[in-house]
């Protein structure tokens, strides 16, 4: 029994998977040991480090499926960066007036920045996968 399915979307959802533990243990890390650092600009956060979380997650996401995750990966990243505005949100003291669009607005980059280093990062995993793939059968 091969170590990784054979089946697209049984790579795929295994991808999802080991994308999602991989994305979720290197922003922990980043949190814990208070390197979880960021710039505030006129148009909402950018941290750096959380890109880069991204970017290694999604890269190995894609690699595992080797083809058709790119969508995926953008998918899982702003699903789960809603899910953190949210349970953010959640937490904040109900008599703050506009915390709603004070946090669409300072994630609202980052979102759109971690969806786009999602999409290049899976496609860059996407990559190598084939090329290491047309190298073994050669």
């Amino acid at each position: 029994m091969p170590l990784l399915a054979d089946n697209a979307i049984e790579r795929r959802l295994l991808a999802a998977a080991v994308a999602l533990i991989v994305l979720l243990a290197s922003t922990g890390l980043a949190f814990l040991s208070h390197t979880l650092l960021g710039w505030m600009t006129p148009v909402g956060l950018f941290a750096p480090l959380d890109l880069l979380a991204v970017a290694l997650s999604m890269f190995v996401g894609g690699w595992i499926a080797r083809r058709g995750f790119r969508g995926w990966a953008v998918v899982l990243v702003v699903l789960a960066g809603i899910t953190s505005a949210v349970a953010a949100y959640g937490y904040a003291p109900p008599a703050m007036q506009g915390t709603a669009h004070w946090l669409l607005r300072n994630t609202a980059l980052q979102l759109a920045l971690s969806a786009a280093v999602a999409w290049m990062a899976a496609s860059a995993g996407e990559r190598v996968a084939a090329r290491r793939l047309l190298s073994a059968r050669a």
